[in-house]
């Protein structure tokens, strides 16, 4: 499926994407406390791929909140809009997690796998207490390269295709499939909900 946009490269070369996994409640965790949790995970190696770096926003209002910084992707708990939530953020595609991606619906269900992980880590953390969880259901994907134009075409295409990458994910809503909805303003980056 290479879902080539008149205006610029297809949708299967668009590796610069964001997805948010909203929070359950508001935390009684600060955002302060990821800040040990994620240098722990880098000593200790928590996730499979090359960790760099935290950097410390928390004192940034509906901010970046406390991220941790690797080679392609940075991991984030994020609190933008007054919405807390793990925030991954793929930049490249170099580690061997990540060998065979060539399409869009491959790199979709990647990035559902490494944020659930993260989730799935943060959850368990001991230093947290179980005061974090995240709804699965709630979840942001984010375009985060100016390359791709919005036109109707790429929207749809996206759309269709993170649809398909929810329902092979098991993200339903109660009965039936998760629908999603457009976030933002048109000239903000692409931003697709779930409802």
């Amino acid at each position: 499926m290479s879902t080539a946009s008149t205006s610029g490269p297809g949708l299967d070369d668009l590796v610069k994407l964001e997805l948010k996994v909203l929070a359950k409640d508001e935390s009684a965790a600060a955002a302060e406390e990821f800040i040990p949790v994620f240098h722990r995970w880098i000593t200790e190696r928590v996730l499979p791929e090359l960790l760099i770096d935290v950097a410390d926003y928390s004192h940034v209002h509906e901010g970046p909140g406390v991220l941790l910084v690797g080679h392609d992707a940075i991991y984030a708990y994020d609190q933008s809009r007054g919405e807390p939530g793990l925030l991954y953020s793929r930049r490249r595609e170099t580690a061997p997690e990540s060998a065979g991606i060539a399409t869009l619906d491959q790199r979709l269900d990647s990035l559902l796998r490494c944020a659930f992980r993260a989730c799935d880590q943060i959850e368990a953390e001991p230093q947290l207490a179980g005061r974090v969880t995240f709804d699965r259901r709630r979840i942001e994907l984010r375009v985060n390269d100016r390359l791709f134009a919005a036109d109707d075409d790429m929207v749809a295409a996206l759309e269709s295709a993170f649809s398909r990458a929810l329902a092979a994910s098991d993200i339903g809503n109660g009965d039936g499939p998760v629908t999603l909805e457009r976030i933002g303003e048109a000239r903000e980056r692409l931003t697709f909900r779930t409802a």
